[in-house]
């Protein structure tokens, strides 16, 4: 005969029972039954897809995933990938996904950019404000080119007539180019919020990594007055400034991991914003965000609570909610509680995991019944202080780094909660 407790309180009093039996082999067999027991219950896959037959622009889908479930899917991996061409296998469409192409600022601080002045833009294409070239880093025109002789190129791509300016047609104006070509640029300085030119030609590259170590990065254009104080302080025709085009999710994922067919994305004649759909083949490939067509949203399991909470409170808090404290036993969902983190901004320096330490047995273990085979500890993690110590402690993630600490379980931080998806229940179709 043996008992089983349904939560981890009661489990730790178990814990200090099974240390009474005469024999090891005893504690053992208890300790796999009663593991045995309780991992039927563990959460599953961290993530939950649906697939939407009905025909949306990218836009549109966006607001429609974040309305009725997290967002536009992000895929990570080649298994994401497989799981999500089964989903949409029987569509006879491509499925748009949650990738955009984007202009966005070397300079990232939102604290730097008041409302509307991150989108700021002077393209060459008046009265249309979208980019007309066929490359991903941005120059501005200057107005500063030579006088040229008859036929001769200005740099710019435009030939001019005898004795005439290469540049002032153009001045003031962004053209997008290959960002491995080289030109002078502009670094801003934040300390004396002045922006200083580079006397070197650079790639887009090298120029923002010179900005970097030198002052703070590549300028931002936040107004048309900007615009013009870097034409009046520079003597070259054409400046790299800190606009470029990147492929970002809608969730803001870092995820790197990419499917594209063959000679995808474009980059030529961009001049409506692109983004990113699974063809019937299964790549990636990229088109006019404005077009219509099915899509997939996701539902993302995973909760940050930014409550200060005892690790027993926490327990407690996420299971009146119909949750779980979150086990990370698999590299997967130590990447997405790494992500979520990355989203969601923790109060708390450590965030409680749904990790638990029994001194009797000298093992670590998950509320979902496994032990603990994976592990991020921190390098510093000591596990023999843990061992010997019978104050009750319980496991943490450290914001800063994504490593697991041990923590007195009467600390209050943040936690992380999952939510019980039904089992199989991992891919569904919604239909309208």
């Amino acid at each position: 005969m043996f008992w089983i407790w349904s939560d981890v309180q009661r489990l730790h009093h178990f814990l200090r029972l099974i240390s009474v039996f005469p024999s090891e082999m005893e504690r053992i067999t208890c300790m796999s039954l009663l593991l045995t027991a309780v991992v039927s219950s563990s959460a599953g896959a961290p993530r939950q897809y649906h697939f939407v037959n009905q025909k949306k622009s990218w836009t549109e889908a966006q607001r429609y995933c974040r309305e009725h479930h997290t967002d536009l899917v992000t895929i990570s991996d080649i298994q994401e990938q497989n799981d999500i061409e089964q989903l949409i296998n029987s569509s006879s469409d491509p499925v748009w996904i949650g990738l955009k192409s984007t202009w966005i600022w070397s300079l990232s601080d939102p604290a730097f950019y008041t409302e509307h002045e991150s989108q700021f833009r002077n393209w060459d294409t008046k009265p249309h404000q979208q980019p007309n070239g066929d490359g991903d880093c941005v120059y501005l025109d200057c107005g500063n080119g030579q006088n040229c002789g008859n036929g001769q190129n200005c740099g710019n791509g435009q030939n001019c007539g005898n004795g005439q300016n290469c540049g002032n047609d153009l001045k003031g104006q962004w053209h997008d180019v290959d960002c491995s070509t080289t030109r002078h640029f502009i670094c801003y300085n934040g300390s004396s919020k002045r922006f200083v030119s580079g006397q070197e030609k650079k790639n887009w590259t090298e120029a923002q990594k010179y900005c970097r170590e030198n002052h703070t990065d590549l300028a931002s254009v936040r107004n048309q007055s900007e615009n013009q104080q870097i034409q009046n302080i520079t003597t070259v025709n054409q400046v790299w400034i800190g606009l470029h085009r990147l492929w970002v999710w809608s969730d803001n994922s870092t995820s790197t991991f990419t499917h594209w067919k063959p000679n995808r994305p474009t980059t030529s004649n961009t001049n409506h914003d692109d983004c990113a759909l699974i063809d019937r083949q299964g790549w990636w490939t990229d088109e006019d965000c404005s077009k219509e067509h099915p899509f997939v949203c996701y539902d993302d399991k995973l909760v940050l609570i930014r409550e200060n909470k005892t690790w027993t409170e926490a327990l407690r808090h996420c299971r009146n909610m119909d949750m779980e404290l979150v086990s990370v036993d698999s590299e997967q969902m130590q990447r997405w509680v790494k992500i979520l983190l990355m989203k969601a901004s923790a109060s708390s320096a450590h965030v409680w995991l749904g990790l638990r330490h029994s001194w009797i047995l000298g093992v670590w273990f998950w509320v979902n019944g496994q032990t603990v085979c994976y592990d991020q500890w921190a390098s510093d993690y000591d596990k023999r202080r843990d061992d010997c110590d019978k104050t009750p402690i319980s496991g943490a993630i450290q914001t800063r780094d994504n490593h697991w600490i041990s923590r007195p379980e009467t600390e209050e931080i943040n936690f992380i909660c999952i939510k019980k998806f039904k089992a199989g229940r991992s891919r569904k179709r919604e239909v309208h």
